[in-house]
């Protein structure tokens, strides 16, 4: 019984749905547009860096404590509620 049950499943899951009768989509070629995508790049021999150096050694000072103190409170904020909701602190 539990066989059969599995058998029709796995032959329900894996059976080939028809076709719709809805019609085809579209195929975007870059073929049709590649003029239009060569003008948008950038000019040969550039270093195409995402982030381009000096940085202010301050300003990542920072963003890095605070980024790890966002973490840090979040999670024992979260720890916190749980413990309070849960009745395990007063």
């Amino acid at each position: 019984m539990i066989a059969n049950a599995a058998l029709r499943n796995a032959a329900r899951a894996s059976s080939r749905r028809p076709m719709s009768s809805a019609a085809q989509p579209k195929m975007h070629k870059a073929k049709d547009v590649w003029s239009e995508i060569k003008a948008t790049r950038p000019p040969e021999g550039h270093p195409h860096t995402v982030f381009e150096p000096p940085f202010s050694p301050p300003v990542v000072g920072a963003a890095t404590v605070a980024v790890v103190g966002v973490g840090y409170g979040l999670m024992y904020f979260g720890m916190r509620h749980q413990q309070y909701k849960q009745g395990y602190w007063k």
